[in-house]
């Protein structure tokens, strides 16, 4: 590990107690992935810190009738049933997303979020579905050719949330020795 939990708490004004109970989960499961180096790390603490202000999974804030409007029977997240909205709402500690992603992940690590989406909450399952979605959608490599925005995009869908991510970032990249 490059960035001690005391760092990573400063730099996201975090609770220490979040960051030291969660930030070695979620280096274990990039680890258990191959995927683990200083530029993964970077990418999933600026990830998770512009995701949570408490270093923690969380879920989606919102009333029924918002998740419905947002979610419910939107096909493309495989949410087909009255319910889905609220039930497949945003958790973790990148939010997991629709029925799809419920199923798709909770086979990836062995939890049926399925049936039980709260456990995408768990902090030892969100952060193998952190490690997943990086490995899936090719944050390594981005985060390896230094290209932040791609990592944003690939991390969260889309650059909403830039400006806190980016100001994460710069710090942490201060922080890594200089490359060869």
């Amino acid at each position: 590990m490059h960035y001690t939990a005391d760092a990573i708490a400063t730099i996201l004004h975090a609770p220490l107690a979040n960051v030291e109970a969660h930030w070695p989960m979620v280096v274990e499961a990039l680890a258990a992935l191959e995927i683990l180096d200083p530029a993964v790390e970077v990418a999933a603490i600026a990830s998770i810190g512009s995701e949570s202000y408490v270093f923690a999974p969380e879920k989606e804030a919102g009333s029924e009738a918002y998740f419905r409007r947002m979610y419910e029977f939107d096909r493309s997240l495989g949410n087909l049933d009255p319910g889905d909205g609220a039930k497949y709402c945003g958790r973790g500690f990148v939010p997991l997303l629709g029925r799809s992603s419920y199923a798709r992940f909770g086979k990836l690590v062995g939890a049926d979020l399925v049936d039980q989406p709260d456990l995408a909450l768990d902090p030892a399952v969100a952060a193998r579905i952190l490690a997943y979605d990086f490995m899936l959608k090719g944050v390594p490599k981005a985060a390896a050719e230094d290209d932040w925005v791609k990592v944003r995009r690939l991390a969260h869908g889309d650059l909403s949330g830039w400006k806190r991510f980016n100001g994460i970032l710069i710090p942490l990249l201060k922080l890594l020795p200089e490359k060869d």
